[in-house]
């Protein structure tokens, strides 16, 4: 298998919440006003995922270039499941198993991740254990707003350290009672604003998450010594972090009085996977998806 870099991908990058709640379930903003708020907002995307309700996707007939992706979110004890792309809700009686749900969700053409599982309550173990998602939420705008349980980033670096494949996405989780709107989202690489398009780069994992800063580019490139490294570039920033298993990775700073704009650190067997975070001033991250060392060595 080889890794290629979204940014050397031919089209567009478009931005969207995959997590949004209306008075279909518990919001406050009926479907039509949360639209009207991302699409006024320069988003490009929007899924609605209200509990246990399925909403369609819809393209050009919200407005040009603006796309509506399919979306529920489902749960069960101790869980909660993001789905987008899905073409209608699976057996609401498989609550109870995870794994069978997400099997489901992606009978019916959805992809499933993990919601906020930091608020729910769940280890990386829990997580780790439902077959069949494509990742998790790293970042949950409403449950960091309400209680300060909005990061997963532990639980991802645990799954990935197992060797588990997975994405992670931030999202708003919006109930337009907290303020989160607007400061979790996903940059999609795709061919064309289509609903097919956003969801065939979700599940390839070609997308970057953020509550700010800019990723512009991610490469693989050579050190000093011919070592294969991995650079990104970024807008400014305060701290660049590679994370990797346990160790192995390394948070780099500017000088004082500067901020940084990239960097590269070197890719190792015993990393297994790495993955790059950069935090802006302002309190602003940006998550690259991982690049496993399988893949590029």
């Amino acid at each position: 298998m080889t890794w290629t870099s979204p940014f050397a991908l031919p089209g567009r990058w478009l931005k969207g919440n995959l997590h949004t709640h209306t008075t279909q379930s518990d919001g406050a903003l009926s479907p039509q006003e949360a639209i009207a708020w991302y699409r006024n907002h320069h988003y490009d995307f929007l899924a609605i995922t209200d509990h246990w309700v399925h909403t369609p996707g819809a393209g050009d007939s919200l407005r040009a270039g603006f796309v509506l992706v399919a979306g529920a979110e489902l749960h069960g004890p101790g869980y909660h499941m993001l789905c987008v792309g899905l073409n209608g809700l699976p057996p609401r009686d498989l609550d109870g198993d995870p794994t069978a749900l997400a099997r489901a969700v992606r009978e019916a053409g959805g992809i499933p991740y993990v919601a906020h599982p930091y608020w729910t309550g769940q280890s990386s173990a829990d997580v780790a254990a439902i077959e069949g998602i494509a990742g998790i939420e790293v970042f949950n705008s409403v449950c960091e707003q309400m209680v300060g349980l909005g990061y997963a980033h532990v639980h991802w670096d645990d799954m990935l350290t197992r060797g588990q494949r997975l994405t992670a996405i931030a999202v708003d989780d919006v109930h337009w009672k907290h303020g989160a709107q607007g400061r979790g989202f996903v940059m999609v690489r795709a061919e064309e604003p289509s609903e097919a398009a956003i969801l065939a780069a979700l599940e390839r994992g070609h997308f970057y998450s953020s509550t700010g800063p800019a990723i512009l580019d991610l490469a693989l490139v050579e050190t000093e010594d011919g070592q294969p490294a991995l650079k990104v570039r970024c807008s400014p920033c305060t701290e660049i972090i590679f994370h990797a298993r346990a160790s192995r990775g390394r948070r780099i700073v500017p000088e004082a009085g500067k901020m940084l704009d990239g960097a590269t650190w070197p890719l190792k067997e015993e990393q297994v996977y790495l993955r790059v975070e950069c935090h802006d001033g302002a309190g602003g991250v940006a998550w690259t998806n991982p690049v496993y060392v399988a893949d590029v060595l």
